[in-house]
């Protein structure tokens, strides 16, 4: 299924005229944005506008922004995090990542260079245009890539097309014939047996150690389901 809703994007920083201008730049993405001046004001902010990414500045009138997200980490917000920062030192960035960041961008940045840095997040959380999510599982057309949660599925092609056609058809099974009718619509055509041996594949790499989400379903059934 796709997301339409707008991604939320919870800026904390205090310095007026960055935030406004980068407040401007992420807006014209269609991302709604809050900001906060304060390493209290996130940590208020975070229960009521449930933000899909934090924007961070490392050094906050009221607290460091390792200190903030060692405190939202403690509330057990999960959302991605990623810092704002003028230290680019190893040090800075080692102790950045062990207090639960995700990602940093190193001030003086341009305000494109922060939008292209989030929209490979925006992917992966499932919110793009082009995404499309089921549970845990992302999959995103205009890059061909698959993620469940923070890990990305290498598959080829050929299976992401087949993993599309589950995803479609989600909670309903499809026999081999109408993966390989899916397929065909979309210019590939692939042989019985390659297509089988290619769906087991793409069943083992989605489903891993995690919780099922492809099955095999009575004589040559496939099934996306679980969610």
């Amino acid at each position: 299924m796709t997301t339409t809703r707008a991604v939320r994007i919870l800026v904390v920083d205090e310095e007026e005229p960055l935030t406004h201008v980068l407040t401007l730049a992420l807006e014209l993405e269609g991302w709604e944005v809050l900001v906060v001046p304060t390493g209290a004001g996130a940590i208020d902010a975070v229960p009521d506008f449930r933000p899909d990414i934090v924007l961070l500045d490392m050094m906050l009138p009221d607290a460091l922004g390792t200190e903030v997200v060692t405190g939202l980490r403690a509330m057990g917000v999960t959302t991605p995090i990623v810092f704002l920062t003028g230290r680019a030192s190893h040090e800075d960035r080692v102790a950045g990542y062990a207090s639960g960041a995700d990602d940093y961008i190193t001030k003086p940045f341009g305000l494109e260079e922060v939008v292209d840095h989030l929209r490979p997040l925006v992917r992966r959380l499932g919110l793009a245009p082009t995404s499309h999510a089921y549970a845990d599982l992302v999959l995103d057309d205009s890059t061909a890539e698959v993620w469940r949660g923070d890990e990305r599925i290498p598959l080829t092609p050929i299976e992401f097309e087949m993993l599309r056609a589950l995803l479609e058809n989600h909670d309903s099974p499809l026999t081999l014939g109408q993966v390989l009718r899916s397929l065909a619509v979309r210019g590939t055509r692939v042989p019985r047996e390659l297509a089988q041996r290619m769906l087991d594949r793409m069943r083992t790499l989605v489903n891993s150690d995690r919780k099922p989400l492809v099955h095999v379903v009575g004589a040559g059934g496939w099934m996306l389901a679980g969610a």
